[in-house]
């Protein structure tokens, strides 16, 4: 009888994770990234830096691919985010866009109905530009061509109808992002630029 039992739970262990079909989520998003960049230090030539706006939040859409693995509360996919602003103050026009393809993974502390945990990400692809204009004169076009992101932040997700698969939710948490040595194409100089801060999205999607 022990034999049996023995044999039965492995048989159970090792073959429902083959059983099991891993669960795919796909969500769209729409959030903010509130950067710390100052366009006074990047705008040297200007010749009133001091007028130079403010980084206010860059906002976008982007989606997420989830592969959840089975019997595990942990996910793996891929994100993908473009974001940016436009500002017109004190007689400056700035423009700024970006994209992003970043690894994403997530664990979930709480796994039910409702989903809570950690959720991280790094940048495997980029694009930046930067274009800021003082009084009609282009001072800054930058594109970005060394970059590197990484996100870490914490995720609640919802099943609002249990019979459906639609989730609804938000995430939040710290973006490291950096463009190192991007040359302004109007007088060939270089900054280092620093996108960095806090960011906060909400999503909606599908557990299927």
């Amino acid at each position: 009888m022990k034999n049996i039992f023995v044999k039965l739970t492995f048989i159970c262990l090792f073959a429902a994770p083959v059983s099991s079909m891993a669960i795919v989520e796909l969500r769209a998003s729409y959030g903010g990234l509130g950067s710390n960049q100052s366009l006074k230090d990047l705008c040297t030539n200007c010749t009133n830096s001091s007028n130079a706006p403010t980084i206010v939040p860059t906002t976008g859409f982007g989606a997420d691919l989830i592969v959840k693995i089975p019997l595990v509360p942990v996910g793996i996919g891929a994100r993908y985010e473009g974001m940016g602003l436009n500002l017109n103050s004190n007689g400056y026009e700035a423009e700024l866009k970006f994209t992003r393809t970043a690894l994403l993974l997530n664990y979930r502390l709480i796994d039910t109905i409702v989903h809570f945990g950690p959720i991280v990400s790094y940048g495997l692809s980029h694009t930046g530009n930067l274009l800021l204009k003082e009084n009609g004169i282009t001072r800054i076009d930058f594109t970005a061509s060394k970059m590197t992101s990484y996100t870490a932040g914490l995720e609640l997700t919802v099943k609002p109808l249990v019979v459906l698969p639609l989730i609804v939710g938000a995430e939040a948490g710290y973006m490291g992002f950096k463009w190192d040595e991007t040359t302004n194409s109007i007088d060939s100089s270089k900054k280092n630029v620093d996108l960095s801060g806090y960011y906060m999205k909400v999503f909606l999607g599908l557990d299927i």
